[in-house]
Parts: structure tokens; sequence; C-alpha cells
């Protein structure tokens, strides 16, 4: 007999330990993600969440997370995370815990619930999809390696922001993603709270383009590694050999470095990033000095995860990025699946 209960302090080193036994992915490719020491830090960075934990016999054997966001005219409920310890997987201990989120979700009137699933995980995969749940949208989700320092070729003024130019970049980040599905215009102070909500992001690391004094280009670069760290269990055949290409030219000239297995990767994260289509060079320009910052400071890799059609990916491939897929399953509750042609993809969604 499962039990299905709220989480409890006393949960937290038990549902890291079990974590850590769950790989995301397959015998191909797959990753583990480590959210400690705190496995709330990912859900305090939203306004409302919950977890709720899975015991068999007065011990934690798994738990779902999620967090409801508030929609232009109704609420909609984002799936977190869904982890089972292997030992009681296929026991139908998956199924409850969704369940669960799904009853909360019609409980708020969500108009749908939405997930994403790395295109490894099979198994979450076909979970969701006998549940009912939709693939709408694939993700790019992109890694860049900082293994050199980038020339910048100054055709813009490349600076933190000045408080006095928020209202400036919000209006450039309005226009950008206007129309994309989950995205709602933020308002200086909306802007302003959200990013200092958001452990190891904050104004302070939000990055402006300026052309004869005004904004053309931003983005927030943000260190995501406060929150997760990653390690590939099972690196892909294409890496490896990639790997080994790379290897040989490296006597030669610098070449881009490829996580290997078992490496621990501390991520940063481009996000919240616009530009003005003529103005292409200034989001390139944005990109190298967040490069530079990551070369400096000897961390490996940073990367974004975006829209397949957005324009930024353009510039991002002048960095020799490595290329991965997120999916994104929805199923309505209370009301319609949106239109997800084009989406916004909320950086705090991305701690997977």
């Amino acid at each position: 007999m499962v039990n299905i209960r709220p989480f409890r302090e006393e949960d937290n080193d038990t549902l890291l330990d079990i974590e850590k036994l769950c790989p995301q992915g397959n015998e191909e490719r797959a990753m583990i993600i480590d959210k400690g020491p705190d496995i709330t830090a990912r859900y305090e960075i939203y306004d409302n969440w919950e977890i709720r934990v899975a015991e068999k016999n007065a011990t934690a054997v798994g738990w779902i997370g999620w967090t409801i966001k508030q929609g232009t005219d109704e609420p909609y409920l984002y799936i977190a995370e869904v982890v089972v310890h292997p030992e009681h997987k296929d026991k139908g201990i998956e199924v409850e815990l969704i369940r669960k989120a799904e009853k909360a979700a019609a409980e708020v009137k969500a108009s749908y619930i939405y997930c994403y699933a790395y295109e490894p995980n099979e198994e979450f995969i076909d979970l969701f999809e006998k549940l009912g749940y939709m693939r709408e949208k694939k993700i790019q989700a992109i890694s860049i390696s900082a293994y050199k320092k980038e020339k910048i070729e100054s055709a813009y003024e490349i600076e933190r922001i000045n408080p006095d130019d928020i209202h400036e970049a919000i209006k450039l980040i309005n226009s950008y993603y206007h129309g994309n599905a989950q995205f709602y215009p933020f308002t200086t102070e909306s802007f302003r709270d959200y990013t200092e909500r958001i452990l190891g992001y904050g104004l302070e690391n939000f990055i402006v383009a300026k052309w004869k004094g005004h904004i053309v280009a931003c983005a927030g670069f943000w260190d995501s590694s406060v929150l997760m760290e990653l390690t590939y269990t099972k690196e892909p055949t294409m890496w490896k050999l990639m790997t080994n290409a790379y290897g040989i030219l490296r006597h030669f000239v610098s070449m881009p470095r490829i996580p290997s297995e078992g490496e621990v990767c501390k991520m940063h994260s481009i996000v919240d990033f616009a530009f003005e289509q003529d103005h292409s060079l200034a989001m390139e320009e944005i990109i190298d000095y967040c490069n530079n910052l990551m070369f400096d400071t000897n961390c490996k890799f940073f990367g974004a995860y975006t829209d397949p059609d957005d324009p930024v990916l353009g510039v991002i491939k002048k960095f020799k990025p490595i290329y991965e897929k997120l999916y994104l399953y929805a199923k309505p509750i209370s009301g319609k699946v949106p239109d997800f042609s084009r989406i916004y993809v909320d950086c705090r969604d991305t701690i997977l």
C-alpha cells in the first residue's frame, strides 16, 4: 500500500539519494541531475509549488513536484519532476503521483498541465503518453564550451544593466517574445522581482548591448549551477568520436570540449535574451562577453534553452555548440492547450 503525503523537511536527504539512482535517459545516453543539498531550492524560485511524497512502509520511495502558474486568463500547472526509486518502478506509483498533480490542477481550474522530457528519457515519455499527454513542442537545448577567449569587436557598448535602463530592456524583451506561448509581458517591477528571486541570477547579471546610447540586445547570465549540476552517466557515441577527433586537433588549434562520462558540469545559462533583428552582432558580442567570463573563471560550459525557430540559434552556431532536445508534453484540464508553435522558455523550468 502506497501513501502519498506532503513533503516534510526530513525527506530531503532520502529524496536526494533516490534522485542519484535515477538517471534521465536510456542505455545510449543518460544523465543525472544533482540538486543537493536542498531539494526544495529549485521550487522556491516559483510563487506556488507543491511536493508530494510516495511512501511504503513509512519509507519515502518517490515524489512529484509541481508549480501553478498564472496565465492571462486561467492558471496552468507545470510538473517539474516525477522520480521513483528503481526498486519500486512499474508498480503504479508514478501514475498515482501524476494523478495527484492532475487533481491539484483541476482544483484550481487550471487550463492545462505540462512537463518537459529529455529526449532519451524514453521511460518517462512512454509513461506520459500512456496517460494522455501529447507532444506539443521540441525545445532546443544548447551547450557551448568556453574553450578559448573570444575577441570582442567592440562595435557595441557591452555592460551590466543600469537600473535606469531596465524599462528599455523590458520593452525589447516584450517585443521579442510577443505572441509566444507562456510569455506574459514584464513590467519593471515584475522583471526585477523575477530576476532577484532566482538564485544565481539577479539584475547584476543582466547584460545589455547599446548602439548610439540605445539598448539593441540584452540577456541574463544565470549561474544555474547553484541549483543543479549534471553528470553524464552514458555519453553518446557521437560525442566520444568528436572527443577523439578534437583530441588530435588540439595539438594544432584550440577546440571545443565535450563533456565526458562522470564529469560534473556546472552549467551557466543565457536567459531572457532578446535583440533587434538588425543587430544580431550585438547578441553575438553579449555571448562573447559571457564566454569570456566563463573562461576567466575556469568554468567549462554554458548554454541556453530556446524555441528551435528562435533567431538566436543563427547567432549561437558560431560557437560550435552541442545540441540536445527536450520535448514539451501537455494535457488539457479545465480548458485548452495553447498554440505552442512559438514558445518562450521559462528558465526556471530548465532545472530538470
